[in-house]
């Protein structure tokens, strides 16, 4: 089947050179992608798409970034929630995180590096889209078996393919003072369809299993830790659940992360195919950028389910 369990979360082997679409393994493991995501809204992508050069390259360029100046890093703003540049924050005092737009196109990351380094630095940009080149990959295919998994056409997942915009994120957690919380993140669901998880081999990152148990996840190198967002729960009409996860610091080494979040550029919304009678439909179409701005606010944050309380469709208060 290509898949074993750690922690209870399945691993998908994507290194197989019989993992083809139309193969029986590639059947095999578009089902146990579908139940890893409704049963704990991730499943981890055993991949050799990012050689360990490059993984090696990437987070030693992620320590040169964050040991820049903190006004050099709060240069990086945005008019999107969630693009800029985030960080000392009293609620969550050992995080830090820089988001790299558009990282697919040579113009957002040098953009990027050209903000961080005036003068250039051409390893920093060639890197980083090289690895960024590969997550997106990895995106693409993990999606279309999503789709397959489900019996929808792939033509639909073309589409989605299509209007996807995608950031690139960057995250460090430095080591708690005595006395300090150790608390890197607090538990949270990203707004993402698809959040793509790499680590510099350093445990932190917890995920919240279906049985109510966080478990801690697996930082090799050749693992990806693959999360649904909110966004795959509308589209999925609730059948994926979106995953909770949270940064717990407890290693005597700092933590770095990459993220790569991908975001519907056009309008979200449920997959016809996936709405029946005994699956009404649950959410309205919305915005993806908006959603980012109401998810900052207090009254998502006050909500039970923040996605829900944006666009769900509560068929208990309609007449």
């Amino acid at each position: 089947m290509g898949s074993q369990t750690v922690s209870e979360v399945p691993v998908v082997d994507f290194t197989q050179d019989e993992l083809k679409p139309g193969s029986a393994k590639w059947a095999s493991a578009c089902q146990v992608i579908r139940s890893a995501l409704e049963d704990h809204g991730c499943f981890y992508a055993l991949c050799d798409k990012v050689p360990i050069e490059l993984h090696n390259s990437v987070f030693t360029l992620m320590e040169q970034l964050f040991d820049l100046p903190l006004e050099t890093k709060m240069q990086k703003i945005s008019d999107k929630p969630y693009h800029g540049y985030y960080g000392q924050n009293a609620h969550v005092p050992l995080y830090e995180s820089l988001g790299i737009n558009d990282p697919l196109t040579k113009e957002g990351v040098q953009e990027f590096t050209n903000l961080m380094w005036p003068a250039g630095y051409d390893l920093f940009c060639e890197s980083l889209s090289l690895y960024a080149k590969a997550l997106v990959e990895l995106d693409h295919v993990t999606k279309r078996m999503v789709f397959e998994g489900y019996g929808v056409d792939q033509r639909h997942c073309d589409s989605l393919l299509e209007s996807t915009k995608y950031m690139l994120r960057s995250f460090k957690y430095r080591l708690p003072q005595e006395d300090e919380n150790i608390l890197g993140l607090h538990a949270h669901t990203d707004t993402s369809f698809f959040t793509i998880l790499h680590q510099n081999n350093v445990n932190g990152l917890q995920v919240k299993l279906k049985n109510e148990e966080w478990a801690d996840t697996d930082p090799s190198p050749f693992m990806f830790l693959i999360l649904a967002g909110d966004a795959f729960k509308v589209w999925s009409n609730d059948r994926i659940q979106c995953c909770e996860h949270r940064v717990i610091i407890r290693a005597k080494k700092e933590r770095y992360s990459m993220g790569l979040f991908s975001l519907g550029g056009k309008m979200v919304e449920t997959e016809e195919e996936l709405v029946d009678e005994e699956h009404p439909r649950r959410y309205k179409p919305f915005d993806h950028y908006e959603y980012l701005r109401f998810y900052a606010t207090k009254k998502a944050s006050e909500s039970k389910s923040r996605i829900k309380a944006f666009c769900g469709i509560d068929y208990a208060h309609q007449t």
